[in-house]
């Protein structure tokens, strides 16, 4: 299950981004990760993952959101850029399996959600 080691560096970032946001966050309402295809994360893992490290932290309560980034790659043969669709790693044009792989292996911290007080301190 790689997908607490995982969350436990996705949690950092967050914890070290609620702390420099100014104005300061009331809460963090949620997490938004992209994650590509290659990486093999199971979503309901690295939810649960998450749950467990922001117990007793300014990130207790918020929602992890994965948007799943799909593998792209170009034919070296033909040029074509497509989508890929395991298990086939082949040109949707040609068919070779002469790729260059342009996306499928992303992981990071795409935005957070959060509440911030309103100008009355409320």
């Amino acid at each position: 299950m790689h997908e607490f080691s995982i969350c436990q560096n996705l949690v950092e970032a967050i914890l070290d981004a609620i702390k420099t946001m100014q104005p300061r966050p009331k809460r963090l309402l949620s997490a938004h990760v992209v994650a590509g295809r290659m990486r093999q994360i199971v979503p309901q893992f690295l939810e649960s993952a998450y749950e467990a490290l922001i117990q007793d932290t300014p990130a207790a309560g918020s929602k992890l959101n994965i948007i799943e980034a799909p593998i792209k790659a170009k034919c070296l043969v033909c040029g074509q850029v497509s989508e890929i669709t395991p298990p086939s790693f082949a040109c949707q044009g040609c068919q070779s399996q002469s790729l260059d792989t342009i996306s499928g292996m992303e992981l990071y911290l795409d935005h957070l959600e959060v509440e911030v007080e309103n100008e009355t301190g409320n």
